[in-house]
Parts: C-alpha cells; sequence; structure tokens
C-alpha cells in the first residue's frame, strides 16, 4: 500500500508540475469536450479516424505519457464556471480518478484497442503501445495492481483473434499467457479499490449511499423475485455499460464527457426515459446493480455471481459470463438505476 500510494503521489506531482510549466489556456465546454474526444479517439463508436486533424500517426495512444499529460492539462484547463452542474460533476469525477491506479492498466478491456489503432496509427506506435502495456502491467504488478482472470482472459482474447502481427505483441501474448491473476474480480481487491469504488458509486448514483445499506436494500428486493425473470437481453458486449445496451431500444443516449461510456451520460439518459423502462428490464437492472456491488465492493467470487445472476434472471451461460464481463468492466456503472428503483412501487 505504502508502494502504490508513493507512486500515485509522485505521478500526482509530475502531472501538476507538468501543467503549471505550461501556459494557462481556459476552455469552454465545446472546446473541452472536442479535444477530448479527440485525445480519446479509441473509445468512440463508428469512424476510428477522430477529428484531431493531425492525421493517424499524430493520434494519442491510451495512457502513454503524452495521453496522461494531455488528460491532466485538459482536465484543469476547462472553465468550470461556464458549465452546467451535471457537467461540473462529470470533470470532478474524471479528476477523482486521476488518484486511482488505472495508469497501471494501460489497455481498459472493456475496448479492443488493437482492432481500432490497427491502419490507423503506425505500426511503430502500435508496438510501442504493446510494449508500453507490457511494461505498465510489470510496474503494476510489483505494487500489487494486477489484472483478474476476465481482465486477462479479455485481452488475450483481443490479442490472439486479431491478424496484426508483431514480436512486440508476441511478448505481450506471451507474457499474459504466464501471467498470474489475482485472486478476486472486483476492484476491492486492488490497493484503494475501495475507495476508488465508493466514488463511482456516489458519482452514478447521484448521491452518497453507505453500503451496507444498499446491500441490504437491493438483496430484499432481489429476493422478492419469486423466479428467473425473462428478458429480451440476447446479447450484451463490453464496450457499453450493461444498463445502456438493455435500455438502448426506449432510451435515446444523451451526450456525456466520459470516454469510459462512450461519451454518453448514463445518469441522464436514464432520467430522460426512465418511465418506459419496463418491469421486467428494471428488475434485471436491479439485480445487476445488486452483483456489482457484491464483486466490487463485498468480494464476490465469480461463481456466486454467475449462481445470482442466473438463479435470478434466466440467462443461458454465455450470456451470464458476458453480462459479468461487462459488470466488471464497468464498475457502479449500472448504479445509475438505483434512482428509479427506490422510486418504483412495483419492485
Amino acid at each position: 500500500m505504502l508502494k502504490i500510494s508513493t507512486l500515485l503521489f509522485t505521478f500526482s506531482g509530475f502531472l501538476l508540475i507538468s501543467a503549471c510549466s505550461e501556459p494557462h489556456q481556459s476552455l469552454t465546454y465545446e472546446e473541452f469536450f472536442k479535444s477530448s474526444k479527440a485525445l480519446n479517439w479509441f473509445a468512440i463508436s463508428g469512424n476510428t479516424h477522430a477529428d484531431d486533424g493531425g492525421g493517424a500517426k499524430l493520434k494519442t495512444m491510451p495512457f502513454d505519457e503524452d495521453y496522461l499529460k494531455s488528460r491532466h492539462r485538459l482536465l484543469h484547463s476547462v472553465d468550470m464556471a461556464v458549465l452546467s452542474e451535471e457537467h461540473r460533476n462529470s470533470i470532478n469525477y474524471l479528476k477523482i480518478q486521476e488518484r486511482y491506479p488505472e495508469r497501471f492498466f494501460a489497455w481498459s478491456p472493456h475496448l479492443d484497442v488493437l482492432a481500432r489503432a490497427d491502419r490507423v496509427v503506425s505500426q511503430d506506435s502500435l508496438n510501442s503501445w504493446l510494449m508500453l502495456v507490457l511494461a505498465r502491467l510489470r510496474e503494476g504488478y510489483e505494487s500489487k495492481v494486477i489484472l483478474s482472470r476476465l481482465e486477462r482472459a479479455q485481452l488475450l482474447k483481443y490479442l490472439t483473434q486479431s491478424d496484426y502481427d508483431s514480436k512486440e505483441k508476441r511478448a505481450l501474448v506471451q507474457y499474459l499467457s504466464e501471467y498470474k491473476v489475482r485472486s478476486g474480480i472486483g476492484l476491492y481487491q486492488l490497493p484503494n479499490g475501495k475507495e476508488w469504488y465508493q466514488s463511482k458509486l456516489n458519482f452514478y448514483s447521484g448521491q452518497t449511499h453507505d453500503p451496507h445499506e444498499l446491500a441490504a436494500f437491493l438483496s430484499a428486493k432481489t429476493d422478492a423475485v419469486d423466479e428467473p425473470v425473462e428478458s429480451n437481453i440476447n446479447n450484451i458486449g463490453s464496450r457499453l455499460p450493461a444498463i445502456l445496451q438493455i435500455t438502448s431500444s426506449y432510451c435515446e443516449a444523451k451526450s456525456g464527457l466520459n470516454w469510459r461510456d462512450s461519451y454518453v451520460d448514463v445518469e441522464h439518459t436514464l432520467a430522460n426515459c426512465y418511465q418506459h423502462i419496463p418491469l421486467s428490464d428494471l428488475k434485471v437492472l436491479t439485480v445487476l446493480a445488486e452483483v456489482d456491488l457484491g464483486i466490487h465492493l463485498y468480494a464476490w467470487s465469480q461463481r456466486q455471481a454467475m449462481h445470482r445472476l442466473q438463479s435470478r434472471l434466466a440467462l443461458n451461460d454465455a450470456l451470464a459470463h458476458a453480462l459479468l464481463n461487462n459488470i466488471a468492466f464497468h464498475p457502479a456503472t449500472n448504479m445509475a438505476i438505483l434512482p428509479y428503483i427506490k422510486a418504483s412501487s412495483k419492485l
């Protein structure tokens, strides 16, 4: 813990010094939004050629040093006074996330960066990034920031299914093939993991929750389900949070500032359509929220989580596993449904 805290403090100091040494520029919301999307081009659906005006070779790869400095500069240059409350909350949340050890995971498992970057960035850039991923994983391992088995399996899937080939890719495949994962699948097991999860829980639910009270509340709601809930869910990917995929047919996505949610504002998307969510899907989302809390804060095992999903929902093994991956890769995002669970008289 001391080692990771020291690393985070040192890194935060480096970012602060870097930011202070550059001319301050106050960005409007529109300027921040455009610059952020250009920086996080790999997270945007559709055309991989983000409008950055610089050509493929100038694209910044996720979590390399240029990316980290640019992200920090953007977050601390936006003019907060001209933002709406919801946008200020989003910026403050993104600033909080800089404190946690996600920088050791240069490749976020919810995105197939290799597929999106191949033939979009230069081979040298892509190979350098693959080596960065490996180096960061090694650094993280020394500081007890270790991949879960779900994360490792997902990264290996991206690598082995890709036609791209290089010695750097093969070296990363070899490293991950021999990698010893952490025993759990949730954030709780990482340094400062519980605090990291709590910050996400507060943001997505829109208020501060006592985890013990929330666990009891969700358990009571799911225990009241007499038989497995039937749902129209038939396919769940990893890129978007499950809550957005499940509600996509009756919720129009609202633009947001969080690249991890593909620039969709989860909370305000639901706020504009919650009355159209069928009871069956509301029950499904309640179960997902319970499993989310269970794996990320209460050390539920993969077996426990799968059992809860399949005992509460009518899911085959493949769909249950896809949902579990999604919950693991998008911590607390499903908690955006909490206000509507509490307000519903039908549950």
